[in-house]
């Protein structure tokens, strides 16, 4: 009985240090340093080199290290190579980090720049268009076909256009222009489809949505050349001209040998081609001589005051009455303008047909013939009077003459002013400018298909 006292305490104390020694102790259940994000295993559950060959793969696929090189020790990944991007370096760290049995990682890879003189991008750049280029021929091919077939269409409705034009639209330049309009769907629509085959679908809708802006942007740039091309339109439809007319415009004057797309060619009576753009004659006062055939030309002479006007008007109304070159419809009228300080001054009116004769040489011949009428009928023709005051007299010698000198020098002058009725100079009236339309006719500046005021032959 004493020994069972004995032993119970025993078999208690026993049961009760073991317990004890169970209990996880709270030092036990930290890690040893703080700073770590992962606790380092003593037993791996993956070797170093399944660790190795594994991440070496990964660079291999990944190809953003040159040169890697991966070595594991224990854990540690040591990681060696170089690269020209910082981020691929990141990367490579940050993929390492996670690889299951890496306790640590060693990033040695070298950053380099980017050599200067380094050819390698620009050369896998062209190999990469050469590729694209062959992958691409057969749309290009087909984008070809619709091409030709586009152009061919566009001919075709020219030709019908013009077809169908031809009767009611007799200028050659209008109908050209007319019939180029019903192409422009068609071509519209094929650059379209040219467009969509070869991939380029927002070009597409560019070309078909922003022709209104094309048109305002090339219309600004090329201001001028525009205005001029809608002036020429505007000519051909109007006609204030046509080709061989005498013509007056901006201090030039002369006969129209063309006019094209940009502007008007007329040569002078020098035989002197001028190229005037149609946007000036356009858009200035147009004298055109030769729209209506007569001229109606004048001239001022003045009789002194003890003559008879209506004499004087008499014989110079016969003069142009008689006289072959001035037209008596409209009839010649001679008018009284004023009274000048010395003489009464008379305004000769007198109708030329430019078309045969030179009104300028008719002139000539008017005044000259006028002049001789008068001297005919001792009508004085003076000059401006002029008053000279002299304050203290003039002495006036009077000297005899011997009465047959005075009349013989009397009858030379009457001799002298005699005026023949005819002259040589006037027997030639006809016009100038005909010389100059034929010059004009064989000194073509331009081909005649350009001329856009000539007629197409019926």
């Amino acid at each position: 009985m004493k020994n069972l006292f004995f032993i119970l305490p025993l078999i208690l104390l026993s049961s009760i240090v073991p317990a004890q020694e169970a209990e996880p102790k709270e030092s036990d259940t930290k890690p040893s340093w703080s700073d770590t994000k992962q606790q380092i295993e003593v037993n791996q559950t993956v070797s170093d080199q399944a660790i190795e060959n594994r991440f070496a793969r990964i660079l291999a696929v990944s190809k953003r290290i040159q040169d890697a090189d991966v070595k594991v020790t224990e854990g540690v990944l040591v990681l060696s190579g170089w690269t020209h991007q910082a981020e691929d370096k990141q990367w490579v760290e940050t993929a390492a980090n996670r690889t299951e049995g890496v306790i640590a990682v060693v990033n040695n890879i070298e950053l380099r720049l980017t050599e200067q003189w380094d050819l390698n991008p620009a050369v896998n750049e062209a190999l990469s268009l050469y590729e694209k280029l062959i992958r691409t021929i057969p749309k290009l091919t087909i984008a070809l076909v619709v091409l030709l077939l586009t152009w061919a269409l566009a001919k075709l409705a020219t030709k019908l256009a013009c077809r169908l034009l031809k009767r009611k639209i007799k200028n050659v330049f209008v109908l050209n222009l007319s019939a180029h309009l019903f192409a422009v769907p068609v071509i519209l629509v094929g650059i379209y489809l040219v467009l969509r085959l070869t991939g380029l679908t927002n070009l597409a809708m560019t070309v078909i949505g922003g022709t209104g802006l094309m048109g305002l942007v090339i219309g600004i740039a090329f201001k001028d050349i525009a205005e001029n091309f809608l002036a020429s339109i505007l000519i051909s439809i109007r006609r204030p001209f046509k080709t061989g007319d005498y013509i007056k415009v901006t201090g030039f004057e002369g006969v129209v040998q063309s006019v094209t797309t940009r502007g008007t060619v007329i040569m002078t009576l020098d035989g002197n081609h001028i190229h005037i753009p149609n946007a000036i004659i356009y858009k200035n006062t147009i004298v055109n001589v030769t729209a209506n055939p007569n001229i109606r030309q004048q001239f001022t002479v003045g009789i002194g005051y003890n003559d008879r006007i209506t004499e004087a008007q008499q014989l110079a109304l016969q003069v142009m009455q008689q006289h072959k070159a001035v037209l008596s419809d409209p009839e010649p009228q001679v008018l009284v303008d004023n009274l000048g300080a010395a003489t009464i001054n008379l305004v000769v009116y007198f109708w030329v047909n430019s078309q045969i004769n030179s009104s300028s040489k008719v002139k000539s011949a008017i005044i000259r013939l006028v002049k001789r009428a008068f001297d005919d009928a001792n009508i004085s023709m003076p000059d401006e009077a002029r008053e000279v005051v002299f304050p203290e007299g003039i002495r006036v010698i009077h000297e005899s003459k011997d009465l047959s000198e005075e009349s013989s020098q009397a009858s030379h002058k009457d001799t002298k002013a005699k005026e023949p009725k005819n002259n040589v100079i006037e027997k030639d009236l006809s016009n100038d400018v005909d010389e100059i339309r034929k010059q004009s006719a064989e000194n073509q500046l331009s081909d005649g298909g350009d001329n856009l005021i000539k007629d197409e032959p019926a």
